[in-house]
């Protein structure tokens, strides 16, 4: 089946054709070009109606699969159904691909443990053929639990992962600079009492010792079974500098600008958030993602936790004229799918590549709006711009 879209903005990884088309043919891209080269083919003819058209957003780390779990403190559904509520809200966002980000802990945020990351490989796994995208599993493992050490080594020797991070949130370390802060932040977020926070920071100290050869282990087992290795929260220069030698290639939320640059300056793929970018700043009080992309430190945006940022995110730093649209375009589609080896098949508007593509146009209120999603050249959301 071939589907020709005319009458659109069509963004390629280094330029803008106006007034042009796309043709799509058994789930790939077959050509593209100006209306003057208009194919004279039998096809469904779509008209953009001068449209963006975009390759599908690649999300490489998004937590709301927890929050759709378990949207309140104690207050559980099940896995399924969460998971179906966000393969359509992540689709009418544009995100053709969804890395979901889960962790490995003790129970020390509600869902974040290893039972729940293996019911989540085990529900994608089953549903995958009913989801309208393409869902993923990235597991971030908190360094300090000794149980989710030996989980993440299970799942990624059972190759069920497709993506993999280190944490470290003891107090001192990244997001948490003292142990005040640590307590402010799980006492907020989670309602633990200072008893239970005091288990936790006990847990934390005693595993402090094994977590350099836990780093090296994970990086060992994770490259040999070819999976991307990333690293969260990085704070200094020399946390930075031994992440290459281990293989490790994605520095996900640096939090300070020496951080960033020094992992940028080593080839590491920088990753920020999208909601950092519209807010103008981290909610953390860390490093803002517009300075970070204005110093040319910034490989790619990920949703983080709210999916909408991403496509808001592009047209944001357009309209404020920091970086052009097909840069814009790349740190959530090209540039993730380099940094998790997916990029000959995705992430770009190539002849030859998946069809994951993205028809989009201005809302009424200026927001960019979705209008249509394909996934694999097959027709997975429509959805009229008034």
């Amino acid at each position: 089946m071939q589907i020709l879209i005319d009458n659109a903005k069509v963004v390629l990884p280094t330029r803008v054709i106006e007034n042009g088309w796309l043709l799509i043919e058994d789930g790939s891209i077959q050509a593209f070009g100006t209306e003057a080269m208009r194919p004279r083919i039998r096809a469904t003819v779509i008209n953009a109606a001068a449209g963006f058209l975009l390759p599908g957003l690649i999300d490489l780390h998004c937590d709301t699969i927890e929050r759709l779990v378990e949207p309140r403190p104690g207050v559980r559904f099940p896995l399924s159904l969460a998971l179906q509520q966000a393969d359509f809200s992540l689709a009418a966002n544009g995100i053709t691909m969804e890395f979901h980000a889960v962790s490995l802990d003790d129970d020390e945020f509600s869902v974040r443990s290893d039972v729940f990351v293996r019911e989540l490989c085990r529900v994608v796994a089953e549903t995958r053929p009913s989801l309208l995208l393409r869902h993923k599993v990235h597991a971030r493992l908190e360094l300090s639990s000794q149980r989710g050490y030996s989980a993440i080594m299970e799942l990624i020797a059972q190759g069920v992962l497709d993506l993999v991070s280190l944490m470290d949130h003891s107090p001192g370390q990244g997001q948490y600079p003292t142990e005040a802060a640590y307590r402010e932040y799980v006492s907020r977020t989670t309602g633990r009492s200072h008893t239970e926070i005091d288990a936790f920071l006990h847990i934390k100290k005693k595993q402090i010792a094994a977590i350099p050869e836990r780093i090296k282990g994970i990086a060992q087992l994770a490259l040999q079974h070819g999976l991307a290795i990333a690293t969260h929260d990085d704070d200094t220069a020399s946390k930075v500098e031994q992440w290459p030698q281990l293989g490790i290639k994605i520095s996900e939320f640096p939090t300070t600008m020496e951080a960033a640059q020094r992992a940028h300056k080593l080839g590491l793929a920088v990753c920020m958030g999208a909601p950092n970018v519209l807010r103008g700043k981290s909610s953390g009080g860390n490093l803002s993602a517009l300075t970070a992309i204005k110093a040319g430190v910034t490989t790619m945006l990920c949703s983080d936790y709210y999916p909408a940022a991403m496509l808001g995110a592009v047209f944001t730093l357009v309209e404020q004229d920091i970086i052009s649209l097909p840069e814009a375009v790349r740190l959530v589609t090209l540039h993730p799918a380099q940094a998790v080896g997916l990029a000959t098949n995705f992430g770009s508007l190539e002849v030859g590549k998946v069809a994951d593509v993205l028809l989009v146009k201005p809302g009424a209120s200026g927001v960019p709006v979705v209008e249509r999603v394909f996934v694999g050249g097959k027709e997975v959301l429509r959805r009229s711009v008034v």
